[in-house]
């Protein structure tokens, strides 16, 4: 736990870096999935309107970085492992992986999330 803690740190001090001097505000909730499987996600949101996320998958650290999004949230982690997703809209999350590549197929990973 100890270093999900610091790369969370860290990963906020990169938001920092990117959005000069901004305050951050850090959300930390728990997704309950299908088949009871916890999700843990941070949300890191600064003060200039920028937006990051950190969530464990497999317990592995996935790095997020939000995108636009038509409604709700989209956060988006592009690299080596292909691309998590992570859309939420209200209390309720889906999350999926497509492996590197862009006519690879996008695969749902946890559907119906909810952090209620």
């Amino acid at each position: 736990m100890m270093g999900l803690r610091c790369v969370v740190y860290g990963l906020g001090l990169s938001l920092v870096a990117s959005a000069a001097v901004a305050e951050i505000d850090v959300l930390s909730v728990t997704f309950t999935c299908e088949n009871d499987t916890q999700i843990p996600v941070s949300y890191f949101n600064a003060s200039d309107g920028s937006a990051a996320a950190a969530m464990v998958i497999d317990g592995a650290l996935v790095a997020l970085q939000q995108a636009p999004s038509g409604s709700g949230i989209l956060y988006e982690s592009v690299g080596a492992e292909g691309t998590y997703t992570l859309r939420s809209k209200g209390w309720d999350a889906t999350i999926t992986h497509q492996a590197d590549g862009a006519t690879a197929p996008e695969r749902v990973l946890f559907r119906d999330c909810s952090s209620r």
